[in-house]
């Protein structure tokens, strides 16, 4: 597996900067926001470029896609973050019942021991903690992405601390990787209320 470049500017910015004005209500559509927030700053934060991170409707329904397939290990984190991200800003995950194929925990659990991996618990302390640690950025990414329904380009650039890439092409990300970020908290909830 190819190392990773770590973000450093990313990790290094002023989050005073990012103090969203207002409280987020826990409700569907803001956990979704802060849910896709979750798994584009892991990314960033994981050496990954984010292409667009984007809410479908107002049901909460969300995704993100990145410029390139990641490595398993950062498929790990990337699954991680959007439940914890809800965990840290709300204060706990979401109780909503949710089938096997659309539980990330679960997907990144399964993929850890498909990777040999033992220590998952490390991962997701990992993964809350960096959360925790950059909570105003994930809830001010959240607040712009509940304000346009779609974030992509410089602004999403920005936001994430991430190079500007005018010549990348479109996100290329395998069928099954794209269908599990693309698979949110909304998506979820549109299994329960059908079963």
């Amino acid at each position: 597996m190819a190392a990773t470049k770590r973000n450093t500017a990313f990790m290094e910015r002023d989050t005073d900067s990012y103090a969203p004005c207002m409280e987020l209500g826990d409700t569907e559509r803001n956990r979704a926001a802060v849910h896709e927030a979750g798994h584009a700053l892991i990314a960033a934060s994981r050496g990954l470029g984010v292409a667009v991170i984007e809410l479908y409707d107002d049901d909460g329904a969300g995704g993100m896609r990145l410029r390139q397939e990641p490595p398993d290990l950062d498929r790990v984190w990337i699954l991680y973050g959007g439940p914890f991200a809800e965990k840290v800003v709300f204060g706990k995950l979401s109780t909503a019942p949710v089938s096997p194929e659309l539980d990330e925990l679960l997907q990144a659990h399964r993929l850890c021991g498909q990777l040999g991996i033992s220590a998952t618990i490390g991962i997701m302390d990992q993964v809350a903690a960096y959360l925790r640690e950059h909570q105003a950025r994930v809830e001010f990414l959240a607040f712009r992405l509940l304000e346009t329904d779609t974030l992509r380009g410089a602004e999403l650039d920005e936001l994430l601390g991430q190079e500007a890439s005018p010549d990348t092409p479109p996100p290329v990300i395998s069928p099954s990787w794209h269908a599990i970020l693309s698979r949110t908290a909304g998506a979820a909830r549109l299994w329960r209320r059908a079963h």
